[in-house]
């Protein structure tokens, strides 16, 4: 059954009391993709975050991508392609999910709270980028009580990423190093 509210408010305060007092996070993550014409991929691998402005989504595989967030650039390793590319943190992350949980501005800062549902058991925050420029048009974050349960980002080329959360573990003491991007040797690297 869905259940939807309209009150921004309230829609953006169970985001807010669950940033608030997040200094660091670990969570194993399962990411579907799916285009506009039903294909899905999917992946699995860790996520860790260490606010405010760092994270590194470790896919596994031995081909598997690599995303550190260092507080200044964004780093993205693609084993597959041999390369590295990176960029600035702000335009990286600009109207992203990745946005919302590492930066400590609140939520209505870069986001407008647009409404807020309920299914299976997991509630639902709808949110759309301030950002006339960002590549996202919608973000949903989902929880399963006081827990992060999912998020998704629908992009405007009509593909939408889902992220499923277990194992998640708030504030857990992090590596430093965890957050420091070494390129690995005789990769090509490309500067956006």
């Amino acid at each position: 059954m869905l259940l939807v509210c309209n009150t921004a408010m309230a829609d953006a305060s169970r985001v807010e009391g669950f940033l608030g007092g997040l200094k660091t996070l670990k969570a194993d993550f399962s990411q579907f993709i799916e285009s506009d014409d039903g294909v899905t991929h999917s992946q699995k691998g860790v996520l860790y975050l260490s606010r405010p402005g760092k994270f590194r989504w470790d896919y596994e595989g031995d081909e598997a991508q690599l995303i550190v967030a260092d507080g200044n650039r964004v780093w993205l390793l693609d084993r597959d392609l041999e390369q590295v590319s990176h960029q600035s943190q702000e335009t990286a992350l600009r109207g992203t999910p990745a946005q919302l949980l590492a930066d400590e501005a609140g939520v209505e800062t870069h986001f407008t709270v647009i409404g807020s549902s309920s299914d299976g058991g997991v509630e639902w925050t709808d949110l759309a980028p301030k950002e006339a420029d960002s590549q996202v048009e919608l973000v949903r974050i989902g929880f399963s009580g006081e827990q992060l349960a999912s998020l998704e980002m629908q992009d405007k080329f009509g593909q939408t990423t889902r992220f499923i959360f277990s194992d998640v573990k708030r504030n857990p003491a992090l590596d430093r190093e965890l957050f420091k991007f070494v390129t690995p040797p005789s990769m090509d690297v490309w500067q956006h």
